[in-house]
């Protein structure tokens, strides 16, 4: 097997796959309107700028399920190295760069996503790559009841976030985020880093919507933050999201070979989905 639970000889590269649904306010299936729309069709790709193309690398059925492999490449980028000589030019021309390997299951109206290169903010690209297609959709993470009704009974404290991201890195810019670049714009041009804390002292309002509406707050957070409790215990956004972390083989510095990605999805959907 070419992957794991946990690390091992040779399976070293940390991945995770999560979970979502879409279209919770209709009637419509993802499932069915992928097999329905013309548009998805192996090595076809999207152009979205002279930056930046899609590419559908792969498109399959099996099992109920649809796999797709997406990749979000530059066809001409300049990268900064250092030349081995020092008249030599320190930019190096590559051609069709990849900025994000996107492996995607498809059952019914639930995603199975594992993300390379660009891993956060996982909603947002599949809305993203799935619009470009034609088709709307909204993802939600699929969260853990027990945890939801650990927070509901514990009592919230605090919410703790750590933000490290541009405003680029999104077709649409989350509004939890937006809203933060607006209020501090001078801690970067297009972005913002740091650390956020809100005290449910003197927030009463915000303290009982994360503990009677938790849903609205992960879905509009990274996996980068978490809940203190009243008794003291740390619940971190990973925690209340139904997300599994695989070890695997890795392929060039920041991807997985995409067969082995077809693995781990297949194996988290019987696992999880």
């Amino acid at each position: 097997m070419n992957f794991s639970d946990s690390k091992s000889d040779g399976l070293t590269k940390k991945c995770q796959v999560r979970a979502f649904k879409v279209n919770t306010d209709n009637t419509d299936v993802l499932f069915d309107q992928i097999t329905k729309c013309g548009k998805f069709k192996k090595n076809s790709i999207i152009k979205i700028s002279n930056e930046k193309h899609l590419k559908l690398k792969d498109f399959s059925t099996s099992n109920g399920c649809h796999y797709l492999h997406f990749s979000l490449y530059n066809p001409k980028e300049q990268v900064s190295i250092t030349p081995a000589k020092v008249a030599d030019k320190d930019l190096l021309d590559v051609e069709n760069l990849d900025n994000l390997h996107a492996f995607l299951m498809v059952k019914d109206n639930r995603v199975a996503s594992l993300m390379q290169i660009s891993t956060n903010w996982c909603e947002t690209k599949i809305a993203s790559i799935f619009e470009r297609f034609g088709i709307q959709v909204i993802p939600s993470a699929i969260l853990k009841k027990d945890v939801i009704e650990r927070i509901k009974k514990d009592g919230f404290r605090a919410l703790h976030v750590n933000v490290s991201v541009d405003e680029s890195d999104f077709a649409k810019t989350p509004g939890f985020l937006k809203s933060l670049i607006q209020k501090e714009p001078a801690i970067k041009k297009k972005g913002i880093s740091g650390h956020l804390t809100i005290d449910a002292r003197g927030n009463s309002d915000l303290a009982s919507s994360v503990e009677t509406n938790t849903a609205i707050w992960v879905g509009d957070l990274d996996s980068d933050f978490y809940f203190e409790t009243k008794k003291g215990e740390t619940i971190k956004g990973d925690d209340l999201k139904v997300v599994r972390t695989y070890f695997t083989v890795p392929y060039g510095s920041k991807s997985i070979s995409a067969k082995y990605a077809k693995e781990i999805l297949e194996d988290f959907v019987v696992k999880e989905l």
